[in-house]
């Protein structure tokens, strides 16, 4: 009776060597009388080498995946943004920037020349778009009355005869965001209901989801994920005069509601699978949370979670057999930032008057077209990805935090987790304020400017950075925000060429090392480490050593005007320079600021 023959099979060779190594083998070892020329213009040759080279790309794609299956060692961002997402990291491609512009506008005087005439006093609405060269656009975020008794009021023109005052210029400031309100339908009528339905309403250039309404009038929230079932709305305050409280907030249980996804595809709006019977809207009562007691005398240990409230496991209504019209805020340009003075255009004007019925429609056109704008201040935000190193230490530490803020590490996280829609911050530090006795923490933020260079955060960022993180700070623990000064420095360098090697090209490959080096800016307090220059300059092919390598300040119109003694930041070993807790290193122009030398 014949015995199973068994063969036994090498599950560590992995790559075509060694996979054809034992093809080999075992084809010789029990294949020897049917197959004995392996020589290379063989066919037995061609299959052996088939087969390695399928089992070293399987292989290849089984490591492949098994690494992206993991955040610590995926490299592909759209596998690391996930994971991000699956820790709780809400990750947006497109930011927003905010800012402050100045507004002017001719009124005609009074009867007597003393002011300018109320009645022709404008107000600038909302949603009022502007302009900068190269394409950027931005709208206001809030009415700017022209007759707010803070503007400044001048006398611009005059009669000539008299000398009396015939218009006056009054001065404005309104808040201002990057991007482009849009209304978009999407036409669901011939759908039916479907379970956690997907719809795509743009591309990744949408930086916010305004309003999302249906057909009948019902409105969808937005919220953080679909089990979270209730929001805060806003109300109005009949005593915001006497309380100074404009709007009070309301808890709302939304049973229509969505999470906002953005990929590299587009953006999506994500919906549950409850029906229209599912649940109701309405406010929020925390009272008709009622213990499940059923006849017993104890009850189990539970816990109250203010956003669940209705008790359902729909995760929300989905839409169907409707057609949803969003409002959504765009940005037309990758580069969202502006230079101090760029924003000079107003494309669209939203001007009402108090009582226009009365006003004579020549002078109301005149005030309506002297008005003019121009930003004091730059309007600034990051407008370049994180790396990917980058993007898993955020993830990591926004999982850490739990939605509070404890330690300095949570704090950082909890800021760069603010939706971009309210600014970017580029980089932050935050730190003991050490002039302080009780629990002051101070919180150093820059942000990114045009070119890819630091620029001062601007104040709107910087209220919606705090008004951001008062929702996660302990109780005890005071803010301050401050802007992060920035150093600019530059690299000198001599090296020694190695003879086998041309003179021409060499300082350019050093040059491009040390700019591939501080390609992605320091962290706030970072330090600058010379032995790692000088290990980077030694690796550069043609390099026989290097004698020297030195840190300078860089002062001038072009540059920041902090001003620092490097030979007082020189550690005492001359190994790195220190940076101050409240600066940041800016090598602002590396293909100028890089210099090197060759000696012999």
């Amino acid at each position: 009776m014949s015995k199973l023959k068994k063969t036994p099979i090498k599950y560590t060779s992995r790559d075509f060597d060694s996979i054809k190594e034992d093809l080999l083998s075992h084809a010789k070892r029990y294949y020897s009388e049917e197959w004995k020329d392996f020589s290379k213009s063989t066919i037995n040759s061609l299959l052996i080498d088939s087969v390695a080279y399928i089992g070293d790309v399987l292989s290849y794609y089984l490591d492949y995946q098994a690494n992206e299956s993991f955040l610590d060692t995926a490299i592909e961002y759209k596998n690391i943004r996930n994971h991000a997402r699956a820790l709780g990291y809400k990750y947006a491609g497109t930011p927003s920037t905010y800012g402050t512009v100045s507004l002017f506008c001719l009124v005609p005087s009074n009867s007597d020349g003393s002011a300018p005439n109320p009645a022709y006093i404008p107000t600038l609405q909302q949603g009022t778009a502007f302009a900068a060269p190269g394409g950027g656009r931005y709208t206001l975020t809030e009415d700017v009355r022209f007759d707010n008794p803070k503007n400044e009021i001048i006398a611009a023109r005059f009669n000539d005869t008299t000398g009396a005052t015939t218009f006056w210029a009054i001065k404005a400031f309104g808040q201002i965001v990057s991007g482009v309100f849009q209304r978009i339908t999407v036409d669901l009528s011939d759908s039916s209901f479907e379970k956690f339905r997907k719809v795509k309403i743009g591309s990744n250039n949408i930086t916010d989801v305004i309003s999302v309404v249906d057909a009948d009038g019902n409105k969808y929230y937005e919220v953080e994920n679909l089990a979270q079932e209730t929001v805060l709305i806003e109300t109005t305050n009949k005593t915001a005069k006497s309380d100074g409280v404009r709007s009070i907030l309301k808890p709302y249980i939304a049973a229509r509601r969505f999470v906002l996804e953005q990929d590299d595809t587009g953006t999506y709006l994500q919906f549950g699978f409850g029906s229209e019977a599912t649940t109701t809207d309405g406010l929020a009562d925390p009272s008709r949370v009622v213990l499940e007691m059923h006849g017993k005398t104890s009850i189990s240990k539970t816990s109250f979670d203010p956003s669940k409230l209705l008790g359902t496991t729909k995760l929300g209504i989905a839409p169907a057999l409707t057609t949803l019209t969003v409002v959504a805020k765009t940005n037309s340009i990758n580069n969202i930032n502006s230079g101090a003075g760029t924003i000079t255009s107003i494309k669209s004007p939203k001007v009402i008057f108090d009582d226009i019925q009365s006003l004579a429609s020549a002078t109301v056109n005149s005030v309506v077209r002297s008005l003019e704008v121009s930003n004091e201040e730059p309007i600034l935000g990051s407008t370049s990805d994180i790396t990917r190193e980058e993007l898993k230490i955020r993830a990591k530490t926004h999982y850490a935090t739990q939605n509070r803020a404890v330690t300095q590490q949570d704090y950082e996280a909890m800021i760069y987790n603010m939706p971009k829609k309210f600014g970017i911050i580029k980089r932050v530090n935050v730190v003991n304020d050490p002039s302080a006795t009780n629990r002051r923490l101070a919180i150093y933020v820059i942000s990114e400017g045009t070119g890819a260079s630091l620029s001062t955060t601007n104040s709107k960022i910087k209220s919606n950075v705090k008004n951001w993180i008062m929702q996660y700070k302990g109780l005890n623990d005071v803010i301050d925000i401050y802007d992060a000064k920035i150093v600019n420095f530059g690299i000198d360098f001599k090296i020694v060429l190695d003879e086998r090697f041309s003179q021409f090209d060499i300082i350019g490959r050093c040059v491009a090392e040390l700019r591939k080096y501080f390609s992605n800016q320091l962290y706030i307090g970072e330090p600058i480490y010379l032995t790692r220059l000088y290990s980077i300059l030694g690796k550069v092919e043609g390099v026989a050593d290097v004698k020297r390598v030195t840190i300078n300040h860089k002062t001038g119109v072009l540059y920041s005007v902090t001003n620092v003694d490097f030979d007082e930041l020189l550690s005492r070993d001359g190994s790195y320079i220190r940076t101050p807790k409240n600066a940041i290193m800016e090598l602002k122009y590396p293909d100028s600021d890089i210099k090197g030398i060759i000696i012999r």
